[in-house]
């Protein structure tokens, strides 16, 4: 179902057999589902982490408050990201919304790297722009949102 999940398996399976060790971060793996609004989501949910007894911190951010997503008129929809309360380190990430299957890379990267929320808040976003919704929604996991 995941052809992306696939690519990276395969690319590992070559790796491997020629002696260089392959490697895939199932962690990491974004799912996304292709409707309208798109849905993408990586690593851990609220349910997993409550389960888990882990403590995180949670940051939303609504596509209703991003220019670019009402410059387009496609806003419905949100960036929520979770993160350990302690490190900062980014745990999971849900996207209900415009270009999400797009979105969602920047939360990959930034896990696969152990990547905190803090990171990716610092990082400029261009603007307008649909991952200004990310970086907000970071922002308000390490509790310092300037938009909401």
């Amino acid at each position: 179902m995941l052809a992306h999940k696939a690519e990276e398996e395969g690319i590992a399976a070559v790796e491997t057999i020629l002696g260089l060790g392959g490697h895939v971060n199932y962690n990491v793996v974004p799912g996304v589902v292709y409707t309208h609004p798109e849905i993408a989501n990586v690593g851990k949910t609220e349910e997993d982490l409550i389960a888990d007894k882990v403590e995180y911190s949670k940051g939303t951010f609504p596509f209703a408050a991003n220019s670019r997503a009402k410059t387009n008129g496609d806003y419905d929809g949100f960036v929520k990201v979770l993160t350990d309360k302690k490190t900062d380190k980014i745990l999971g990430v849900h996207i209900l919304g415009p270009g999400a299957g797009e979105l969602i890379c920047e939360a990959a990267l930034g896990m696969e790297y152990g990547a905190s929320a803090e990171d990716i808040a610092r990082t400029c976003h261009a603007h307008p722009t649909l991952s200004e919704a990310m970086k907000e929604a970071f922002m308000a996991a390490y509790d310092k949102p300037i938009h909401m």
